[in-house]
Protein backbone atom coordinates (compact mmCIF):
# COMPACT_ATOMS: atom_id res chain seq x y z
CA UNK A 1 0.00 0.00 0.00
CA UNK A 2 1.26 3.33 -0.45
CA UNK A 3 2.20 5.60 2.06
CA UNK A 4 1.60 9.57 2.45
CA UNK A 5 2.57 12.42 5.33
CA UNK A 6 0.36 15.08 6.89
CA UNK A 7 1.59 18.34 7.94
CA UNK A 8 -0.40 21.09 9.13
CA UNK A 9 1.77 25.01 9.20
CA UNK A 10 0.21 28.10 10.85
CA UNK A 11 1.90 31.25 11.87
CA UNK A 12 4.06 30.68 14.35
CA UNK A 13 6.05 27.98 12.86
CA UNK A 14 9.50 28.64 11.24
CA UNK A 15 11.15 28.43 8.11
CA UNK A 16 14.67 26.95 9.23
CA UNK A 17 12.44 24.40 11.68
CA UNK A 18 10.21 23.27 8.57
CA UNK A 19 12.95 23.17 6.74
CA UNK A 20 14.55 20.29 8.80
CA UNK A 21 11.30 18.83 9.41
CA UNK A 22 10.95 18.10 5.77
CA UNK A 23 14.48 17.18 5.19
CA UNK A 24 13.49 14.21 7.38
CA UNK A 25 10.52 13.37 5.13
CA UNK A 26 12.76 13.70 2.45
CA UNK A 27 15.63 11.04 3.25
CA UNK A 28 13.34 8.46 4.56
CA UNK A 29 14.64 4.90 3.32
CA UNK A 30 10.47 4.53 2.74
CA UNK A 31 9.42 7.47 1.05
CA UNK A 32 5.95 8.77 1.55
CA UNK A 33 3.69 11.80 -0.34
CA UNK A 34 3.58 14.73 1.42
CA UNK A 35 0.53 16.78 2.05
CA UNK A 36 0.47 20.29 3.63
CA UNK A 37 -2.63 22.75 4.61
CA UNK A 38 -2.02 25.88 5.85
CA UNK A 39 -3.95 26.54 8.36
CA UNK A 40 -4.72 30.86 7.72
CA UNK A 41 -2.00 32.79 6.83
CA UNK A 42 2.02 32.48 7.40
CA UNK A 43 4.93 34.01 6.73
CA UNK A 44 5.12 34.54 3.16
CA UNK A 45 8.74 33.10 3.08
CA UNK A 46 7.26 29.77 4.54
CA UNK A 47 4.44 30.48 1.22
CA UNK A 48 6.89 31.35 -0.91
CA UNK A 49 9.69 28.12 0.03
CA UNK A 50 6.27 25.32 -0.16
CA UNK A 51 4.98 27.32 -3.42
CA UNK A 52 8.44 26.11 -5.09
CA UNK A 53 8.12 22.72 -3.11
CA UNK A 54 4.79 21.96 -4.62
CA UNK A 55 6.37 23.32 -8.47
CA UNK A 56 9.86 20.87 -7.51
CA UNK A 57 7.37 18.07 -7.07
CA UNK A 58 9.11 17.94 -2.95
CA UNK A 59 5.68 17.72 -1.89
CA UNK A 60 2.32 16.15 -3.51
CA UNK A 61 -0.31 19.13 -2.32
CA UNK A 62 -0.60 22.27 -0.79
CA UNK A 63 -4.19 23.34 0.38
CA UNK A 64 -4.21 27.32 1.57
CA UNK A 65 -6.97 29.04 3.15
CA UNK A 66 -7.02 32.95 4.88
CA UNK A 67 -8.38 31.68 8.04
CA UNK A 68 -6.97 29.97 11.38
CA UNK A 69 -9.02 26.71 12.24
CA UNK A 70 -6.96 25.05 14.15
CA UNK A 71 -4.90 21.97 14.21
CA UNK A 72 -7.96 19.48 14.41
CA UNK A 73 -9.69 21.15 11.49
CA UNK A 74 -5.79 21.25 9.07
CA UNK A 75 -5.58 17.40 9.84
CA UNK A 76 -9.51 16.53 9.03
CA UNK A 77 -8.93 18.37 5.69
CA UNK A 78 -5.99 16.63 4.81
CA UNK A 79 -7.80 13.34 5.99
CA UNK A 80 -9.89 14.06 3.61
CA UNK A 81 -8.04 14.53 0.60
CA UNK A 82 -5.78 11.09 1.30
CA UNK A 83 -8.11 9.13 2.00
CA UNK A 84 -10.51 9.93 -1.19
CA UNK A 85 -6.94 9.00 -3.12
CA UNK A 86 -7.21 5.74 -1.37
CA UNK A 87 -3.67 5.91 0.79
CA UNK A 88 -3.03 2.79 2.42
CA UNK A 89 -1.13 4.90 5.38
CA UNK A 90 -0.80 7.79 6.52
CA UNK A 91 1.99 9.28 9.05
CA UNK A 92 1.41 12.26 10.93
CA UNK A 93 4.04 14.99 11.33
CA UNK A 94 4.73 18.29 13.01
CA UNK A 95 6.27 21.27 11.17
CA UNK A 96 9.09 21.83 13.97
CA UNK A 97 9.90 17.67 14.82
CA UNK A 98 12.94 15.63 13.21
CA UNK A 99 11.70 11.59 11.96
CA UNK A 100 14.15 9.51 12.48
CA UNK A 101 15.49 8.04 8.92
CA UNK A 102 13.98 4.62 9.08
CA UNK A 103 10.28 6.01 11.04
CA UNK A 104 8.35 5.55 7.78
CA UNK A 105 9.94 1.94 7.09
CA UNK A 106 9.45 0.65 10.73
CA UNK A 107 6.06 1.89 11.26
CA UNK A 108 4.92 0.25 7.71
CA UNK A 109 6.65 -2.75 8.16
CA UNK A 110 4.76 -3.62 11.55
CA UNK A 111 1.42 -2.78 10.26
CA UNK A 112 1.73 -5.01 7.43
CA UNK A 113 2.60 -7.84 9.61
CA UNK A 114 0.06 -6.98 12.24
CA UNK A 115 -2.88 -6.57 10.42
CA UNK A 116 -5.16 -6.24 13.95
CA UNK A 117 -3.21 -3.14 14.86
CA UNK A 118 -5.08 0.49 13.38
CA UNK A 119 -2.52 2.96 14.05
CA UNK A 120 1.54 2.52 15.69
CA UNK A 121 2.79 5.31 17.23
CA UNK A 122 6.82 5.27 18.89
CA UNK A 123 9.02 7.21 21.72
CA UNK A 124 9.83 10.85 21.20
CA UNK A 125 13.21 12.68 21.55
CA UNK A 126 12.97 15.84 23.82
CA UNK A 127 15.70 18.49 23.31
CA UNK A 128 15.76 21.95 24.44
CA UNK A 129 16.36 24.71 22.21
CA UNK A 130 17.57 27.04 25.29
CA UNK A 131 19.17 24.22 27.88
CA UNK A 132 20.62 21.42 25.20
CA UNK A 133 18.75 19.20 27.82
CA UNK A 134 17.91 15.80 25.94
CA UNK A 135 15.46 13.46 27.31
CA UNK A 136 13.97 10.05 25.98
CA UNK A 137 10.19 9.97 26.44
CA UNK A 138 8.82 6.43 26.87
CA UNK A 139 5.30 4.98 26.11
CA UNK A 140 3.58 1.44 26.72
CA UNK A 141 3.78 -1.21 24.38
CA UNK A 142 0.54 -3.18 23.72
CA UNK A 143 -2.61 -1.86 23.62
CA UNK A 144 -3.84 -2.92 27.00
CA UNK A 145 -0.64 -1.30 28.37
CA UNK A 146 -1.32 1.95 26.57
CA UNK A 147 -4.82 2.01 27.92
CA UNK A 148 -4.17 1.55 31.64
CA UNK A 149 -1.58 4.76 31.08
CA UNK A 150 -4.72 6.68 29.88
CA UNK A 151 -4.69 7.19 33.91
CA UNK A 152 -1.41 9.00 34.28
CA UNK A 153 -0.74 10.44 31.05
CA UNK A 154 -1.47 10.49 26.95
CA UNK A 155 -0.99 7.17 26.50
CA UNK A 156 0.77 7.70 22.27
CA UNK A 157 2.97 10.68 21.00
CA UNK A 158 0.45 12.21 18.47
CA UNK A 159 3.65 13.66 16.21
CA UNK A 160 4.76 9.70 16.02
CA UNK A 161 1.19 7.91 14.73
CA UNK A 162 1.12 6.18 11.70
CA UNK A 163 -2.85 5.23 10.60
CA UNK A 164 -4.02 2.50 8.02
CA UNK A 165 -6.37 4.19 6.58
CA UNK A 166 -8.89 1.85 7.88
CA UNK A 167 -8.30 3.57 11.37
CA UNK A 168 -10.49 6.17 10.16
CA UNK A 169 -14.13 3.80 9.30
CA UNK A 170 -14.04 3.26 12.99
CA UNK A 171 -12.83 6.35 14.63
CA UNK A 172 -14.19 9.05 11.76
CA UNK A 173 -12.20 12.30 12.39
CA UNK A 174 -10.82 14.87 14.85
CA UNK A 175 -12.92 16.25 17.23
CA UNK A 176 -12.93 19.81 15.84
CA UNK A 177 -14.58 20.85 19.26
CA UNK A 178 -11.53 19.61 21.37
CA UNK A 179 -8.45 21.69 22.08
CA UNK A 180 -7.04 17.93 23.49
CA UNK A 181 -7.70 16.31 19.69
CA UNK A 182 -5.01 13.72 19.92
CA UNK A 183 -6.12 12.76 23.70
CA UNK A 184 -9.93 12.38 22.78
CA UNK A 185 -8.86 10.47 19.61
CA UNK A 186 -7.00 7.71 21.74
CA UNK A 187 -10.39 7.41 23.82
CA UNK A 188 -12.66 6.98 21.32
CA UNK A 189 -9.95 4.44 19.76
CA UNK A 190 -9.94 2.39 22.96
CA UNK A 191 -14.00 2.35 23.79
CA UNK A 192 -14.20 0.43 20.28
CA UNK A 193 -11.41 -1.45 20.89
CA UNK A 194 -9.67 -0.12 17.68
CA UNK A 195 -5.96 -1.88 18.35
CA UNK A 196 -3.06 0.68 18.81
CA UNK A 197 0.45 -0.19 19.73
CA UNK A 198 3.65 1.72 20.26
CA UNK A 199 7.23 0.80 19.14
CA UNK A 200 9.82 0.55 21.46
CA UNK A 201 12.44 3.16 19.91
CA UNK A 202 12.84 6.96 19.43
CA UNK A 203 11.04 7.43 15.90
CA UNK A 204 10.79 11.63 16.38
CA UNK A 205 12.96 14.18 17.83
CA UNK A 206 11.05 16.92 19.42
CA UNK A 207 11.70 20.48 19.90
CA UNK A 208 10.60 21.51 23.32
CA UNK A 209 11.84 25.53 25.09
CA UNK A 210 11.55 27.00 28.64
CA UNK A 211 9.20 29.10 27.50
CA UNK A 212 7.20 26.20 25.89
CA UNK A 213 6.11 25.14 30.02
CA UNK A 214 5.24 28.79 30.48
CA UNK A 215 3.15 28.91 26.89
CA UNK A 216 0.69 25.92 28.63
CA UNK A 217 -0.90 27.33 31.60
CA UNK A 218 -4.20 27.07 29.78
CA UNK A 219 -7.59 26.70 32.37
CA UNK A 220 -9.81 25.75 29.08
CA UNK A 221 -7.41 22.96 28.14
CA UNK A 222 -6.60 22.17 31.66
CA UNK A 223 -10.35 21.50 32.56
CA UNK A 224 -10.76 19.62 29.13
CA UNK A 225 -8.36 17.39 29.92
CA UNK A 226 -9.36 16.75 33.76
CA UNK A 227 -13.10 16.16 32.30
CA UNK A 228 -11.63 13.58 29.26
CA UNK A 229 -9.52 11.59 32.28
CA UNK A 230 -13.33 11.31 34.29
CA UNK A 231 -14.33 9.65 31.18
CA UNK A 232 -11.74 7.25 30.51
CA UNK A 233 -11.70 6.74 34.22
CA UNK A 234 -15.64 6.00 34.15
CA UNK A 235 -15.10 4.12 30.78
CA UNK A 236 -12.81 1.94 31.81
CA UNK A 237 -13.34 1.42 35.71
CA UNK A 238 -9.68 3.24 36.78
CA UNK A 239 -11.30 3.49 40.18
CA UNK A 240 -10.14 6.53 42.70
CA UNK A 241 -7.04 6.30 41.17
CA UNK A 242 -7.96 7.78 38.02
CA UNK A 243 -9.62 10.13 39.29
CA UNK A 244 -7.26 11.85 41.34
CA UNK A 245 -4.58 11.48 39.17
CA UNK A 246 -7.28 13.46 37.04
CA UNK A 247 -7.36 16.67 39.46
CA UNK A 248 -3.38 16.27 40.17
CA UNK A 249 -2.99 17.10 36.10
CA UNK A 250 -5.55 19.93 36.38
CA UNK A 251 -3.72 21.36 39.46
CA UNK A 252 0.24 20.54 37.32
CA UNK A 253 -1.40 22.03 34.00
CA UNK A 254 -1.85 25.60 35.87
CA UNK A 255 1.46 25.70 37.80
CA UNK A 256 4.63 28.26 37.77
CA UNK A 257 6.44 27.10 34.57
CA UNK A 258 9.53 26.19 36.59
CA UNK A 259 8.06 23.99 38.94
CA UNK A 260 5.74 22.80 36.04
CA UNK A 261 8.93 22.12 34.06
CA UNK A 262 10.65 19.88 36.86
CA UNK A 263 7.81 18.12 37.58
CA UNK A 264 7.15 17.55 33.70
CA UNK A 265 10.85 16.05 33.69
CA UNK A 266 10.59 13.99 36.57
CA UNK A 267 7.16 12.40 35.51
CA UNK A 268 8.43 11.72 31.89
CA UNK A 269 11.43 9.23 32.67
Amino acid sequence: MNCCAIMSIYKNDKLSYLKEALESLYSQTKKADIFIQLDGRVPLEIERFLDEELERKKIAYLGKREQNIGLAGSLNELLEVVLAKGYGYIVRMDADDISVTDRIQKQVDFLQINPEIQAVGGWIEEFNIDTNERQVVRYGLGHEELKRNLIKRNPLAHVTICFRNTFFDTISCYDTTKLNEDFDLWIKAFKKDVQLYCLPEVLVKVRTSNAFFDRRKNIARAKEVMLLKFDATKTFSFGIRGYLYAVAHFVLFLSPGRLKRFLYKKMRN
